[in-house]
């Protein structure tokens, strides 16, 4: 292909993913309330830093969060000094961020294979149910997935012609397909330190892991035995673990090591992210340290925290229903690519690294105790470019597809239409009144399925990832950028805390009686007291007579009777409210006449506001 064609290429690839982009992350992207558990509590964090002009200690519900690093909140921030605190100021840096990831991924596969295969590991990466979603929500998961690819993606883009065969005599004496200058291991690290500063150690440890094991593969690699027989297990164990500890060897390992120059390692991440965790640490006499990595790292790898956790093959389901529409598409791909089929050495080296990568990352968080299924998302860029590989090849005819697989990817569409369009309308009828029309969601893999299906594969052959392109868009577009806002405008707890801060002070006190969900301190714009007997509440109606107070219908009564010297007539209920997927109400009430109203004003968390 001439210059000319390629930049032509380029900037048609640059143009589409764009757009794509921009639908999928951008579109709608604050109209949504903040849902599930962790978005509220980083978007709270942020506000509440942004509030007190505090750039370096984390809280939520103006207590010390020692969850996450600081690299969100500082994204974050700094979006809310530009365009004021609102969901889509919240959501900004991790839509920003995924599109960075995105044309990593494009520029990645091009230099591993061509540019049809990063466009369209590209797109299928964007158009994942999954990362879709992280790009959408105000977690750290983008950011690290970026600063974890951009890493990468810098280590392939520096070694000179970098998985070609005559590599290998033109390289490093030590035979290893490196970067040749110090300042593109020092970029690279410095990538990594960013990725420190946003999830922690792993920011470091599993590139490194990646591209270590990379090397060990590459170079003076120990061949597997040949002819086992598996009937004789002890016989095919015993080559097996003789392998295993020739790959493993610590001549190889340390070789490796050295090779990836540890001390410009230790050095540049350490003054990437060192400084701030040094400086927190002291903000809070230690405390947050402690939390942070003995709890959220030492304890979440070893145990099974908050009831999050699953057998070894947790993370094959969760990665099926992440990956959706495209993962109809997965098993074949990852098979095919483990085989290593008839494909020129630069192909079958550019395979390996995604399947390191993917592994490293699989088999880390198979083993950690706590499990959720977020913590695998650094698998998607790999998981996609091995897709795309598979697809482009085979509609290039130079790779063989099983037709049944093939045919279970569309009947498997076609069932997952089938199944959101019964689903969604049920659970509608019992717990969201008025939502039955998001079962039409199903209809978009439904009609894909069938397209593929009945047309016979090899005539769809030119077609199939056009059509899936389209199809995995419009699903991501239809579901997360309009269901998903129109769903969130049910969630209770964003309207009680609405109405507080429309009505209310931000001095007045809230507190909540058994109840409580982690969306209202960003919504309400104020500390939430969280009780559980009646005495807490008869103790803050006493200190607190202006004071608001949530308490689900259930538990009024109930509550009432505890309160003596109260009665029901003593309270105005200020705002009732469907909890969103439950059966019951939620009241919000005041003493009458001890809390001043203002006039009703828009939702502080939807205007610009300090």
């Amino acid at each position: 292909m001439t210059t000319s064609l390629r930049y032509s290429a380029s900037l048609r690839h640059s143009a589409l993913l764009m757009v794509s982009c921009l639908l999928i992350f951008f579109l709608n992207l604050g109209t949504a309330r903040l849902f599930d558990e962790d978005e509220p509590k980083n978007a709270e964090c942020g506000r509440e830093m942004f509030e007190r002009g505090d750039w370096l200690v984390p809280t939520y519900n103006y207590e010390l969060r020692t969850d996450k690093p600081i690299m969100l909140y500082w994204l974050m921030l700094s979006s809310f000094e530009t365009l004021g605190v609102s969901e889509f100021a919240a959501r900004l840096p991790s839509a920003l961020m995924a599109t960075l990831t995105v044309f990593c991924v494009y520029f990645l596969g091009r230099r591993l294979f061509d540019a049809e295969v990063g466009f369209w590991g590209a797109l299928i990466l964007a158009s994942t149910l999954m990362y879709a979603m992280i790009g959408r929500i105000s977690t750290p998961d983008a950011t690290l997935i970026a600063f974890i690819t951009l890493s990468l993606t810098i280590f392939i883009h520096s070694i000179p012609q970098p998985l070609e065969k005559e590599a290998e005599e033109t390289s490093r004496p030590n035979g290893y397909r490196l970067p040749q200058h110090w300042w593109q291991f020092a970029l690279m690290y410095g990538v990594m330190g960013l990725a420190v500063l946003t999830k922690g150690p792993v920011g470091f440890l599993l590139p490194c892991a990646v591209i270590g094991l990379f090397l060990m593969c590459q170079h003076a690699c120990p061949r597997l035995p040949a002819g086992l027989n598996w009937r004789q297990p002890l016989r095919s164990a015993n080559e097996i673990t003789e392998y295993l500890g020739a790959f493993w060897a610590p001549s190889r390992f340390f070789s490796a090591l050295g090779a990836m120059r540890p001390l410009l390692l230790f050095t540049v991440v350490t003054a990437v992210a060192l400084p701030w965790y040094i400086a927190v640490g002291l903000a809070t006499d230690g405390v947050w340290l402690e939390g942070f990595l003995g709890n959220h790292n030492v304890r979440r790898f070893s145990s099974a925290m908050e009831g999050h956790n699953g057998p070894f093959f947790y993370y094959v389901i969760a990665i099926l229903a992440g990956f959706f529409p495209w993962s109809v598409f997965l098993p074949i791909s990852v098979f095919l690519v483990a085989r290593k089929p008839e494909a020129h050495a630069r192909e079958r080296a550019g395979l390996l690294f995604l399947l390191v990568w993917a592994g490293v990352y699989f088999v880390f968080f198979s083993l950690a105790r706590t499990k959720l299924p977020n913590y695998v998302l650094p698998c998607y860029p790999p998981l996609a470019l091995m897709v795309s590989w598979t697809l482009v090849r085979w509609r290039e005819h130079r790779l063989a597809i099983p037709a049944w697989a093939l045919r279970w990817g569309a009947i498997s569409l076609m069932a997952v239409g089938l199944l959101l369009g019964i689903v969604f309308p049920i659970v509608a009828h019992l717990l969201l009144p008025g939502y039955a029309l998001l079962g039409l969601l199903g209809l978009i893999p439904c009609v894909c399925g069938a397209w593929l299906l009945w047309g016979g594969m090899e005539s769809r052959r030119p077609r199939l990832l056009r059509v899936m392109g389209t199809c995995s868009v419009l699903t991501i577009v239809s579901g997360l950028s309009f269901a998903a806002p129109w769903i969130s405008r049910a969630q209770e707890s964003a309207q009680l805390g609405s109405h507080a801060a429309m009505h209310t002070e931000p001095t007045v006190p809230l507190a909540t009686y058994r109840y409580f969900t982690t969306n209202l301190p960003f919504y309400a714009q104020r500390p939430v007291a969280r009780f559980h007997t009646p005495l807490e509440i008869e103790e803050f109606l006493t200190r607190h007579p202006e004071g608001l107070f949530c308490v689900r219908v259930h538990d009024w009564p109930a509550l009432l009777a505890e309160l003596p010297g109260f009665d029901a007539k003593e309270f105005t209920i200020l705002s009732q409210n469907r909890r969103f997927l439950r059966a019951d109400d939620v009241l919000m009430l005041r003493r009458n006449g001890d809390t001043p109203l203002r006039a009703a004003t828009r939702p502080p968390a939807e205007t610009t506001h300090r």
